[in-house]
């Protein structure tokens, strides 16, 4: 097969970037060429742990930092716009550095077909809280209005791009697996024939769960490949690995290292007696053969990824992960953790973007499925 010039990639609904992380770890010629997203957090967050390298031209004055904010929809709980004159001029200027170095288009809402740039790759991790087991069961109808209903923006946006003859080849979209369920069902088919519609050939949804690329978590994801013309058949050509996890890859539990144990005394809970109910449900030993569930953007909840008995400044009770393991076992690197304590955010805001986010390794394999010999770097 012959190699293709540089894979141009777009990250609708981009969080913090789990498929810009995985491509990076691919021996291929990629570029991401822009990003949607409103939520404030998962922006600057996405900047951080992608962008550090580029420099930005600040302006000087806070009226202008404000004129070109405002052309954007964001959000400060991903849930409502927000009214970004409240904030502070430095966090201004954070929001404006990071909306500019992460080439941010905004809103999913907002987005016009015709501001986007050429691209081969969509990807489109659209809002699961609507139709996970965790939400209220709304789903993603279109026309309903829920958060993911805004699937359906996406269908705009193609339609505008198949218009001007600029569709991309690929699309990968990701979310939970009930978005098989039966409440649902009729909602995926219409979407899978608007895109057939407009030249694409869609594989089999693939539900795919870490715990078989390399990660002791048990989170299971549906995954659709959509290719412009023949089905690409992404599924035959993923290889999974044996179920053997190393301890020290995913977590920290070396207490004589003060700032692990800082981060342990964060990720403690009192004992009260709904905490005992998580612990009777989610309670382990931390040793070589610990699996957690899946991590979720709350995990101070009933059914949340794990427990493990800590006696730390709450004195001998039971800790979460911390979030350093959270991205670990979220398939990110040690070093973008790093680079996000820097946005000094509380541990409830990092859970939040980190359980929205998609496990890197499993990522990883679908794009080497898809990509690895079209598009590799030349050694």
């Amino acid at each position: 097969m012959s190699k293709k010039q540089k894979l141009r990639v777009f990250e609708a609904f981009a969080g913090i970037g789990a498929q810009a992380a995985a491509l990076k770890r691919l021996n291929i010629d990629y570029e991401i060429v822009g990003i949607s997203d409103w939520f404030i957090d998962a922006i600057e967050c996405y900047a951080t742990i992608h962008c550090q390298d580029k420099t930005i031209d600040m302006p000087e004055t806070k009226s202008e930092v404000l004129d070109y904010l405002s052309e954007f929809t964001f959000s400060a709980d991903s849930v409502h716009p927000y009214n970004i004159s409240r904030l502070s001029e430095d966090r201004l200027r954070d929001l404006y550095r990071a909306n500019k170095k992460c080439n941010n288009f905004g809103s999913i809402s907002d987005i016009q077909a015709e501001d986007l740039p050429d691209f081969d790759l969509l990807v489109y991790s659209f809002p699961c809280q609507d139709l996970s087991t965790g939400g209220l069961g709304k789903g993603m109808k279109k026309g309903s209005g829920t958060r993911s209903g805004l699937l359906w923006e996406v269908e705009r946006i193609l339609t505008g791009l198949y218009k001007q003859n600029r569709l991309p080849e690929y699309l990968l979209l990701e979310n939970v697996k009930t978005i098989k369920a039966d409440s649902n069902i009729n909602d995926l088919k219409q979407w899978l024939d608007f895109l057939e519609s407009i030249g694409y050939a869609s594989d089999d949804c693939m539900l795919l769960n870490s715990l078989d690329f390399g990660v002791p978590q048990d989170r299971e994801r549906a995954f659709i490949v959509s290719h412009l013309g023949d089905r690409l058949n992404v599924k035959s050509k993923i290889v999974k690995k044996e179920r053997k996890y190393v301890f020290a890859n995913f977590f920290r539990n070396d207490y004589n290292n003060p700032t692990l144990k800082a981060e342990a005394d964060v990720a403690q809970l009192n004992k009260t007696p709904s905490r005992e109910q998580m612990w009777r449900i989610n309670g382990r030993d931390l040793n070589e053969s610990t699996i957690v569930r899946t991590i979720t953007c709350n995990m101070d909840r009933t059914h949340c990824a794990a427990l493990f008995p800590y006696k730390g400044e709450k004195g001998d009770s039971y800790r979460r992960p911390t979030i350093r393991e959270a991205f670990l076992l979220m398939g990110f690197f040690e070093q973008d953790f790093e680079k996000t304590r820097s946005l000094a955010y509380s541990y409830r805001k990092m859970n939040k973007l980190i359980g929205n986010s998609i496990v890197v390794d499993v990522l990883v394999e679908i794009f080497r499925a898809m990509f690895s010999d079209e598009y590799r770097r030349d050694c």
